[in-house]
This record gives C-alpha cells, structure tokens and sequence, in this order.
C-alpha cells in the first residue's frame, strides 16, 4: 500500500535561515554587534601580514548641490578584485594608496593615488597619518579630526564618536575585519569661493585585511540618517554566481546600540543608467538609476521600506567601484521617511 503521508522537512523560509547560519559561520561579527565599542581597538595602518588597511568617514543627506560628503582611504591595495586600483601601481601594491573625497561637486583631484614610502607619515596605531599636505587624519577615541584641502575643495571636521559601533565583517583568524561607529561632526566645507558650515550625524569606519582574496563580486554599502539622532546603514555583498555573502540592515541611534536586521531583506534594482561605465582600470559596471530595499523585524513586521532615484553624481573612488547619493522616500517603523541617502556601489548586480 502506497504511503500517503508527507514529511515537511524545509519550509519555504528554510533557505534564507540557511544561508543565514552559513554565514555566521565565516563572520563571526554578529557576537559583537549590540555591544559598546571597545577604545583599544587597533586603528593602525598597514604593518605585518596586514597589508591593507581602510580608513572612511561618511556623511549623508546633505543640502544639494553637495547631497553627502564621505573620505575613502585605502593604504595598500587590497587582493580583493573588486576593490583594488592596479592603474595607480607606480612600485609595488603594498606601496599604493588611495583617497577620495566624494561629494555631489566634482573637483580635479578628489580621487588620487599615493606612494606610501614616498607620500605617506602615520604613527604606529594610526592616531595621526599624514598624504602630504593634502590630508591629515588624527584620532584619540572618542575625538577624530580630519583635514582636506586642494585648490578646489576644502574641509575641516571635527568628529566626536559615541560607542555605538556596527561591525560589518570579522572572519576567523583575523582576516579581514571591518566596523563602522555612530558619530557627530562639526565643521566646514569649502568650494566656489563659499564656506559652508556643517553639522550632524556621520560614520568614521576602519577596515584592516590580509592580502586574501575573497570572492566578492558585487557590493553596496547604504546610509540614511533617519532624523537627528537615528542612523540606519544597509550592506549587500554577494559572491561568485550571485550568492549571498551579507544581506544585513543595521539601526542604531546616540541613545541605543540598535540591533541588525536580516529577515525578508530585499534589494531590487529597478532602472540602470542608460550606458555602463568603465572604471579607470578597465573594468565595465551597470551602475543603479532606481531601485528599492527592504527588511523585516525579527518579528515578521515591516521595519524599512524605501524606494529610491540616485541624484546622477556618482563619483569614481569607492575602492574600484562608485559613491554618490540618491533621493528616497519610504517607511521606517510605521512612519512616512524621505531624505537623501548615501550610496556605495561596486560591480555589476
């Protein structure tokens, strides 16, 4: 007799639990979110089988024509494809840095490349490193200062951080770790002739990785500042064949750790620009026009929904990869939110 019954060993929602688990296996970031920042975490540059390492600050939703403002420093050029600007090698990728000072105003060399023996003064833990006369960076936890000027395009900033810190990646062994801390700034901006003050809420972020080739293939990095004193970061990292490395939705605010979102967590692109471009190291990237996200609480319920249209300044610079902002509007718990965001886009999804 023919056995009728039926066993459901997968429900539909098991693959993303899953992947979900799968991950945690290889970032084991998620034992440190939810807890305050630890002020001697090392922010040192490059030194021993740490070859690369990331120094970034991020400010979205800035009155146009700046619409954000963010530094992306990358000491040493990273083993991973995507990130990594072989074009700027004059002696050896160890030897190679670059910044960027992206905004909604283009300016000649707001993206450049350093010889580190040559250009490059920085103490052993990081507290001052030094391009020139081009940038200066200082830190003493909380306090960080940061300095830029060129002929076109200034800035001063004082950055005080709080301990709320959202850890992107912290693989075994200590391969590549990379955090991001809720932080206010102070400060001016100049261009055009015109200084510009500016104050609010920021990102000052640290990455360090050794010179190991992880398999991304498509990154985007996300800021809004939901009001005064609530910031919500989005990150999606996929690898070979579209698979998902990172799909996570960070809230955090000066008054709560916040916690990291996952469940029912989508990004769909809906336009791309017209025409792809080509980076300066020859790579072609589909770069999003429109698109939306979205994820859920660990309840099941709604907590951001936004749709959104970049605002056409994507700058090269984000490591091998792009930065601009895009105008949003949405949800967020319940409550209608528009604003203008901050967007990292690497590769072709």
């Amino acid at each position: 007799m023919q056995n009728t019954r039926s066993r459901t060993f997968f429900r539909r929602e098991d693959p993303e639990l899953l992947v979900a688990a799968a991950q945690k296996l290889v970032n084991h970031n998620w034992r440190h979110n939810g807890r305050p920042f630890d002020p001697t975490t090392p922010m040192h540059p490059p030194v021993g089988r740490y070859s690369t390492v990331h120094y970034g600050m991020m400010i979205p939703g800035l009155p146009a024509p700046l619409n954000f403002l963010d530094l992306i420093v990358v000491i040493g050029q990273p083993a991973i494809d995507l990130w990594t600007n072989p074009h700027l090698v004059e002696t050896t990728p160890r030897d190679t840095a670059n910044v960027l000072i992206g905004s909604g105003i283009t300016f000649p060399g707001q993206f450049r490349g350093y010889r580190i023996e040559q250009d490059i003064t920085a103490t052993d833990d990081g507290s001052v490193v030094k391009f020139g006369s081009d940038l200066e960076l200082r830190h003493d936890y909380p306090n960080f200062h940061l300095s830029y000027a060129n002929d076109a395009f200034a800035v001063e900033l004082d950055i005080v951080a709080t301990d709320k810190v959202a850890h992107f990646s912290k693989l075994p062994a200590g391969i590549y770790d990379h955090w991001s801390l809720l932080c206010q700034h102070t400060g001016t901006v100049t261009y055009d002739g015109q200084t510009h003050r500016l104050s609010g809420l920021n990102t000052y972020e640290y990455a360090r990785g050794t010179a190991i080739a992880l398999p991304m293939k498509f990154f985007t990095y996300q800021i809004l500042n939901i009001d005064e004193s609530t910031q919500v970061l989005m990150t999606e990292v996929l690898g070979p064949m579209g698979l998902p490395l990172q799909r996570s939705v960070y809230v955090r605010s000066l008054t709560d750790h916040g916690a990291v979102y996952e469940r029912g967590f989508a990004f769909e692109v809906d336009e791309l620009e017209a025409v792809p471009r080509t980076t300066p190291n020859d790579v072609s990237m589909h770069l999003a026009k429109r698109f939306r996200w979205s994820v859920q609480d660990d309840g099941g319920n709604d907590l951001i929904a936004l749709e959104a249209v970049t605002n056409d300044d994507y700058v090269y610079g984000m490591a091998g990869g792009y930065v601009g902002s895009y105008t949003y509007t949405g949800q967020f718990r319940g409550s209608v939110i528009a604003g203008t965001g901050y967007v990292e886009y690497v590769g072709t999804r």
